[in-house]
């Protein structure tokens, strides 16, 4: 069974009503921690650093405006060790730096108001890449490319 994580993004639709402005500055929708769920696709062997997780979210950012309203379904694949520099990397901590990264990410990514889905996704991935580097040494922040992960994909109420 497949499911699916998609984080929508409304930036100013209610800023743009009470300012006429067409700028877009609000946001709106969180990615909770339980949309990336990491499956483990190398053991670890021995006391040192090694093995690796993946999580695979499907993340759709909209951008809601009047002059340049676009939409990304951006395929994000986190990868992490099972253990770093820094010791053993438990799920719960990659979780909740992936959901705080994506949720920073998407704001970066809709303020530099891309033109394209693109753009926004490329922007989306590197935004992610740069905000986890320092919280989980060797991590990986890429489109899906390890085969039989399952996906997640977030619906926002």
């Amino acid at each position: 069974m497949r499911t699916r994580v998609t984080l929508t993004l409304l930036l100013g639709w209610w800023v743009l009503a009470g300012l006429g402005s067409g700028c877009a500055t609000g946001a709106a929708g969180r990615i909770p921690p339980a949309a990336f769920q990491f499956h483990e696709v190398v053991s670890r062997t021995g006391s040192e650093a090694g093995g690796w997780k993946v999580s695979q979210t499907t993340i759709t950012l909209t951008r809601v405006s009047q002059t340049q309203p676009v939409q990304a379904h951006c395929d994000v694949e986190i990868g992490v060790p099972l253990k770093n520099k820094r010791g053993i990397v438990a799920d719960v901590v990659a979780q909740e730096n992936a959901a705080m990264a994506a949720d920073e990410a998407a704001r970066l990514a809709l303020g530099a108001r891309p033109a394209t889905s693109a753009e926004l996704c490329m922007l989306f991935l590197g935004h992610m890449k740069s905000l986890l580097e320092s919280r989980l040494p060797g991590v990986r922040v890429r489109r899906f490319i390890e085969p039989g992960i399952p996906r997640t994909k977030f619906e926002p109420e």
